[in-house]
């Protein structure tokens, strides 16, 4: 699942520390993978009269350490110290606990819960990440900014976190301050060895895009015209500002620019500079081909999801509790 490292102008902890935050966000999800899958097979192999309930389970048995705590964030590092305070904020949040946290049943809920196959239940956890990524992309230890409910509802998003791999990073319709004035950028795919700007072309299926040098490309919707902003404005834009942050930083790392349309074709007798197209006839060798990468996170990469972190706008407020240290 692709990490979601700056969401529109939200503050995200990953413009903290992103050497630290890519890595630590796999080994938590790793831990947590291993602890669902223990808890399903153990309720799977035991029959009703043998199974133990599940509060001397998880005593017994050491995958189900860190499960003890209910009022707990699974994917939130132990905190000490002054820390305490955001330990507390989260022990008295309900409502978000409600969305990051996996509840642990009693006996008699389990009973229904263990009738989920596999499948569900990763397609569950799935979900429960997405949820938490939206979370780390719109919040710090200190602050927080305000996510409208059709975040997650954004089918595109979703996508792009649920499709790819750990090792990329997403800046999701970024927010960059360019001379102080705010700028919208396309969709930032960085994968361990190059960045892609993506244009989506959501469209109804079998719709087919004319490309064209002006502003506008035509989609073709059975007998139906509609004109569409053409792609490139925003890519070309996109692409160049990458590229002068680069140059700044000294990212040495490739930049490819991709209009994408998972439903419909693209085509025209213009064919854009150094872009790709890729629509329903080539999607699927293009997506495999970023899916099957095998390949750490990167130095480079991570250096270039810096430079680019730096020179975004974060729109937040400070959480009460840390306020009120402050004063």
């Amino acid at each position: 699942m692709a990490q979601l490292i700056k969401l529109r102008d939200f503050i995200s902890r990953y413009e903290t520390d992103i050497f630290r935050y890519p890595s630590q966000y796999i080994r938590l999800k790793k831990e947590r993978w291993e602890k669902l899958n223990a808890s399903y097979a153990y309720y799977e192999e035991e029959s009703a009269d043998t199974r133990k309930p599940f509060s001397e389970v998880k005593n017994e048995n050491p995958f189900f350490i860190g499960f003890e705590n209910l009022k707990e964030n699974w994917l939130e590092p132990e905190k000490k110290g002054a820390l305490q305070t955001i330990k507390r904020w989260l022990t008295s949040r309900k409502a978000d606990q409600s969305e990051w946290e996996t509840s642990l049943l009693d006996e008699a809920e389990f009973q229904i819960e263990r009738r989920k196959t596999k499948e569900e239940m990763k397609r569950e956890f799935l979900d429960e990440l997405f949820r938490f990524q939206i979370h780390w992309a719109s919040s710090t230890i200190r602050d927080y900014s305000f996510v409208d409910e059709s975040i997650y509802k954004d089918k595109i998003l979703k996508y792009f976190l649920q499709h790819f791999p750990d090792t990329y990073l997403v800046l999701y319709k970024p927010t960059f301050l360019v001379k102080k004035a705010p700028i919208d950028l396309d969709i930032i795919l960085i994968s361990p060895v190059k960045t892609y700007c993506i244009s989506v072309l959501e469209s109804e299926e079998m719709s087919v895009f004319q490309t064209d040098k002006g502003r506008y490309w035509i989609e073709i919707i059975g007998q139906e015209e509609v004109r569409r902003i053409n792609p490139m404005i925003s890519l070309n834009r996109t692409q160049g500002f990458i590229q002068s942050y680069y140059e700044h930083y000294q990212v040495d790392m490739p930049i490819q620019k991709v209009v994408l349309s998972r439903t419909g074709f693209i085509e025209g007798p213009y064919e854009p500079i150094q872009t790709l197209l890729v629509d329903k006839r080539n999607y699927e060798e293009w997506y495999l081909k970023l899916r099957n990468l095998s390949s750490p996170l990167k130095y480079v990469q991570l250096k270039g999801a810096q430079a680019l972190l730096k020179h975004t706008q974060s729109t937040y407020v400070r959480r009460y509790e840390w306020e009120q240290e402050d004063l």
